[in-house]
C-alpha cells in the first residue's frame, strides 16, 4: 500500500514537472482571459461590515480625513492587479502574455458565455474584461481559431486583511493575498494550476478598526507583485 501511494505521488509530481517544462518551452503568447476577485476586502475570517456597526469613537476618527476608512473594496485594486500581472510577466520574461486588445476585442471573447457563479458571487474585474466561463470548452478552441492564441490564463484573487498584533483591531495589520492560477490549452486541458498564498512583509497601523485606505492598497499591490514573482519561480522549479 505504501509503495502504491509513493508511486501515485511520483506519477503526479512527474506529470506536473512535465507540464511545466512544456509550458516554459512554448514561447507563443498566452491570453490573459480573466482576472477577478472578491469585492469586499474583509478582515480575515469575518463577514462584511455593516455601516451600522461602526462604533462612535471610530466615526469620530473618520471625520475630516477621506483616506481614513473602516471598509475597503477591490474595485480599483483589481484593475491594478491586472496591470501588475502584465508588468511582472514582461519584466521576468518567462511567460509571454498576448496583447490585451487582441484578446478582449476578439469576437470570441465578446460573445463568450458568462460565468454566472461569479456574477452571483459579485466578483469584480477590470473594466474592459468579462466574467468568462472557464467551463465553456468551445471558448478555448474558438479563441485559438480566431486569434491563433493556443493557451489561456484565468486568475482569481482573494483579498483579505488581518491583524498581526494588538487587540480589538487596534495595533498592526497586513494584507493577505490568495492567487489562484489556471492555464488551459485550446482543448481546455489544464496545463498549469497553482494556488499561492502571500502576506505583505510590511504592516500598517489600525486604531479601533480605522486605517489608511491608500496604505492598505499599497500593501496589496506589493503583495500581488510578490505573488506574481512566486508564480514564475514555481514554474521554473
Amino acid at each position: 500500500m505504501v509503495f502504491v501511494s509513493l508511486w501515485i505521488i511520483c506519477f503526479w509530481t512527474g506529470c506536473a514537472s512535465s507540464r511545466k517544462a512544456v509550458l516554459l518551452a512554448q514561447k507563443d503568447p498566452i491570453a490573459l482571459v480573466s482576472v477577478v476577485s472578491n469585492y469586499d476586502i474583509n478582515w480575515k475570517d469575518e463577514e462584511s461590515m455593516s455601516p451600522n456597526t461602526i462604533n462612535p469613537f471610530a466615526r469620530g476618527t473618520l471625520r475630516g480625513d477621506d483616506d481614513k476608512v473602516m471598509v475597503s473594496n477591490a474595485e480599483d485594486l483589481i484593475t491594478r492587479a491586472e496591470i501588475l500581472i502584465r508588468e511582472s510577466m514582461a519584466e521576468l520574461g518567462v511567460i509571454n502574455l498576448a496583447d490585451k486588445g487582441r484578446v478582449i476585442n476578439s469576437r470570441t471573447y465578446q460573445e463568450a458565455r458568462i460565468n454566472r457563479t461569479q456574477v452571483n458571487q459579485k466578483l469584480v474585474k477590470p473594466e474592459d474584461y468579462r466574467l468568462i466561463d472557464f467551463r465553456d470548452k468551445s471558448f478555448f478552441s474558438s479563441l485559438a481559431a480566431e486569434t491563433g492564441i493556443q493557451r489561456s490564463m484565468f486568475v482569481e484573487f482573494i483579498f483579505t486583511k488581518e491583524m498581526v498584533s494588538g487587540l480589538f483591531k487596534t495595533g498592526n495589520s497586513r494584507a493577505d493575498v490568495e492567487m489562484i492560477i489556471y492555464i488551459y490549452d485550446s482543448a481546455r486541458k489544464t496545463l498549469f494550476h497553482k494556488t499561492l498564498h502571500m502576506r505583505s512583509s510590511a504592516v500598517m497601523g489600525v486604531a479601533s478598526g480605522v486605517y489608511s485606505h491608500s496604505e492598505l492598497m499599497g500593501l496589496f499591490e506589493s503583495t500581488i507583485a510578490d505573488a506574481c514573482y512566486e508564480f514564475v519561480y514555481d514554474l521554473q522549479q
